[in-house]
């Protein structure tokens, strides 16, 4: 199951927040800590200095008036740290006379050498806790200051320090989540108020999506959505139109079959009822082929192409649509002529191909008078394979040709019954295999519809079609 956005960024960003939070306590507790550390040696040392200096001044004083040459080591309680801190007895110090006498040391110093090094710092056990101890000794090497502190100190101070920095940050750690939530919330406020939009919106409601108002990285989004309402609202209005031209024009035999019905039923004699039931067969013909052209261009509607392309032979489809329709052309003393060879290969849909084929031969026939021609050749020009139907029929005037390839649309002056949807379904079926149209004056003094194939539309396929 997909969670929301809001959810999967404050699932991402909180805990990354709160990890990079964490981690900067640490580091800041760590630079902290040794920042306090090189102070307090700093601090150490200073001490260790002023000790010295003293030491030197009150030391030659007690061995010029000592009779024993010997001081007596003193010891003497320190308060060396600020009042507020803890660290009570965490500082120590001894004043050696020749590294050999101790001559004075704090109370919480031991008797022996807290260090065994003769200058600088090092860190050592005392009385079982680490210190920090600082050597120092005058340049003649008579007396020697050892100053020594505690490493808990050292943290104490650290931890101390750190916790002010960082517990302000802990009170506004909830208070940047809120934030942050918040800001997550406010960000996707323009894609929840589209949501909202639509979801108020009526279905037939298709106007688009104002995508000024999306943030920017939703705008793909609302044009792709856009482009579907586009797509849909053409659907609809195509399919409205068609339903509304389709109810039109089924209007017209259905009422011719409900008169001729009438006059069967109302007919005194056997002729005039035998008369009466013919036109009803006609019409129930011409009712019939009107549905099935109305299914065809239905079907062709979705633009959605086809799927079943193969390689077909033109000439050989051309000879098995003629066969279905000779008896047409029978009827009207018409001769049918097919010119070309076999071998004339194009990527199509065979089916598709043929029901374009044959509307063209029966929009032939039909408009060709008695005793006419017509003619349909399959020629090959350079890479283009062309499908000529030509016939000896009135023609189309120049000004009429733009249009008889629209829906249910009949030249005015035809004699010729139909319902306008053959050469809208030639359209289509082009349309679809991309091929190009083109009419003009046949030599038999009628129309010639040509019909071009591409060579990029029929390589690489498979076996023709027999």
């Amino acid at each position: 199951m997909t969670s929301s956005i809001r959810r999967r960024a404050l699932f991402i960003i909180l805990p990354l927040v709160t990890g990079i939070w964490l981690l900067s306590a640490y580091i800041s507790y760590y630079n902290t800590k040794q920042t306090v550390s090189s102070f307090l040696d700093t601090q150490l040392a200073q001490n260790g200095q002023a000790l010295l200096a003293m030491s030197m001044h009150e030391l030659v004083e007690q061995l010029l008036l000592s009779e024993t040459k010997n001081p007596i080591a003193e010891t003497v309680e320190t308060s060396l740290w600020q009042d507020g801190y803890p660290q009570e007895n965490q500082i120590a110090f001894q004043v050696w006379l020749h590294n050999k006498t101790l001559t004075l040391r704090s109370k919480n110093a031991p008797e022996t050498q807290m260090s065994s090094i003769k200058k600088g710092f090092d860190t050592v056990s005392i009385f079982g806790n680490p210190w920090r101890v600082y050597t120092v000794s005058t340049t003649d090497k008579i007396i020697n200051i050892q100053v020594a502190m505690q490493i808990s100190a050292h943290n104490s101070i650290a931890k101390s320090i750190t916790e002010r920095v960082i517990t302000p940050l802990v009170f506004l750690l909830p208070i940047l989540a809120f934030f942050i939530w918040y800001g997550v919330n406010l960000t996707l406020l323009p894609i929840k108020q589209i949501s909202i939009d639509l979801n108020q919106r009526k279905t037939s409601d298709l106007s688009p999506i104002d995508e000024l108002r999306a943030p920017k990285e939703a705008r793909p989004l609302t044009a792709a959505v856009n482009r579907l309402f586009s797509q849909l609202k053409t659907a609809f209005d195509t399919e409205k139109r068609f339903t509304s031209d389709a109810a039109h024009e089924l209007r017209t035999p259905l009422a011719a079959l409900k008169t001729h019905a009438e006059i069967a039923l109302q007919a005194k004699d056997t002729a005039e009822q035998q008369k009466a039931l013919r036109h009803v067969v006609q019409g129930v013909n011409r009712a019939t082929r009107l549905v099935e052209q109305l299914l065809t261009l239905a079907r062709l509607d979705p633009d959605t192409g086809f799927t079943n392309i193969r390689r077909v032979d033109l000439f050989i489809a051309a000879e098995s649509v003629l066969s279905n329709e000779a008896h047409l052309a029978i009827d009207k003393n018409i001769e049918i002529g097919l010119g070309g060879t076999r071998g004339k290969f194009v990527a199509a849909n065979y089916d598709a191909i043929c029901v374009l084929m044959r509307n063209l031969v029966d929009n032939a026939i039909r408009y060709t008078p008695r005793d006419g021609e017509v003619e349909v050749n399959i020629d090959r020009r350079d890479n283009i394979i062309i499908l000529s139907i030509a016939d000896s029929g009135p023609g189309i005037p120049e000004e009429e040709r733009s249009k008889i390839f629209n829906r249910f649309y009949r030249s005015l002056g035809t004699k010729e019954s139909g319902s306008g949807l053959g050469l809208s379904i030639v359209t289509r079926i082009a349309d679809l295999h991309h091929l190009n149209i083109s009419l003009g004056t046949s030599r038999l003094g009628g129309l010639q519809i040509d019909i071009e194939f591409t060579a990029k539309d029929y390589e690489g396929t498979s076996e023709p079609v027999e």
